[in-house]
């Protein structure tokens, strides 16, 4: 087996810089060998306790955020119900909603962050209540995360 030294003065000069890499890799403690990836540390924390540490800290981030699988049904109907749309031509609703690791809102959670009518808000809170997620993730873990929405229609 030939060290990354050895193999890198073998190597062409136009491939220097790419020698250098490798090396610096092996210096910091990389891959052993040229063209071999050094194996993936192993996780050594719990799915159990990503969960624990995700709800004990909801600003943790995480390397999937939680996303609908589909809109269905449309959060917001294609005709607006009369009186829904603004004096300046727009409807607006924002919200925020817990998933959990199953993909599910929580809807006890439910928060509108701003809506301009009601009648709006009661669309999207019927909407949410069906959709299912994709749940996010830490580690290769599903974990609770707050997911946040909103739409503007007209304007």
């Amino acid at each position: 087996m030939r060290s990354a030294t050895t193999a890198a003065r073998f190597l062409l000069p136009a491939a220097l810089p790419a020698a250098a890499l490798v090396l610096a890799a092996c210096a910091s403690g990389g891959a052993r060998d040229v063209g071999v990836r050094a194996a993936p540390a192993t996780n050594t924390v719990s799915c159990s306790e990503w969960v624990r540490r995700a709800v004990a800290a909801p600003e943790l981030d995480v390397e999937r955020v939680p996303e609908p699988i589909a809109y269905d049904p449309p959060p917001i109907p294609r005709r607006l119900p009369r009186g829904v749309v603004g004096r300046d031509g727009r409807a607006e609703v924002r919200i925020k909603v817990l998933v959990d690791t199953l993909g599910r809102a929580d809807m006890r959670s439910f928060r509108v962050v701003r809506s301009t009518h009601p009648k709006l808000t009661a669309s999207v809170r019927h909407a949410v209540s069906r959709w299912r997620f994709r749940p996010a993730e830490i580690g290769g873990c599903k974990v609770p995360r707050v997911f946040n929405w909103g739409a503007v229609a007209g304007g």
